[in-house]
């Protein structure tokens, strides 16, 4: 209840403005933990158990990077690519670290349970990935993870269809920054905030990942 007192406050104030990442940031923050992975994130993987997880053609994208959507906030841009393996091992799909890192957000909403994972890169800087759109959840905040921790699974079809919506895929995201403490993935609405925040993951994925 307190986390949705001051945006709602702010709408009572000021009902005619429309809702924006920073008016929203500060209902998300509580699910922030602020530490720093262990290991560093040298090697990258596809987020599925598939034949090879190095293989950029062991996925099917959904729906592409940067395109606009009516969901939510009609007109937001999608901050993600959505995603399945191409051949999936069974019908429950696993969703697993794309490197080492920490998980540092755990959202829980019921049709949009969320995980965010902190990576640390060679260089020193810091990078998150964001798996949404997830059935069942199997970590917590605070905890450090590789590439072989399942974290989560995807919803089924049958599944889904009970929300009314298509949620049986992987909503990945690659981070530049987690400012907004993930708001951003539904508030975001121009290119300009979407070139602050994230990478397009297809392309990660083609530049990090070598079979």
């Amino acid at each position: 209840m307190k986390l949705l007192l001051f945006p709602m406050l702010l709408l009572w104030l000021a009902p005619d403005l429309p809702m924006t990442i920073e008016r929203d940031k500060d209902r998300w923050k509580p699910y922030y933990t602020a530490t720093a992975p262990v290991a560093v994130a040298s090697t990258w993987y596809l987020p599925f158990d598939v034949a090879n997880r190095k293989d950029p053609k062991q996925i099917k994208v959904v729906s592409i990077f940067g395109d606009h959507r009516d969901s939510y906030l009609k007109g937001h841009v999608h901050t993600a690519i959505d995603i399945n393996p191409l051949k999936p091992k069974s019908k429950l799909v696993s969703v697993y670290p794309m490197a080492k890192g920490i998980v540092c957000s755990v959202h829980l909403g019921e049709n949009q349970r969320t995980v965010v994972l902190k990576h640390k890169l060679p260089n020193g800087k810091f990078i998150f990935t964001s798996y949404k759109h997830l059935k069942e959840v199997y970590v917590s905040n605070g905890q450090q993870v590789d590439e072989n921790v399942k974290i989560a699974r995807l919803f089924t079809p049958a599944e889904s269809r009970k929300y009314g919506g298509d949620y049986h895929h992987l909503h990945l995201e690659i981070r530049k920054s987690f400012d907004d403490y993930g708001c951003a993935s539904w508030l975001t609405m121009n290119k300009q905030q979407l070139d602050l925040r994230f990478f397009n993951p297809l392309v990660f994925i083609k530049e990090n990942l070598k079979p």
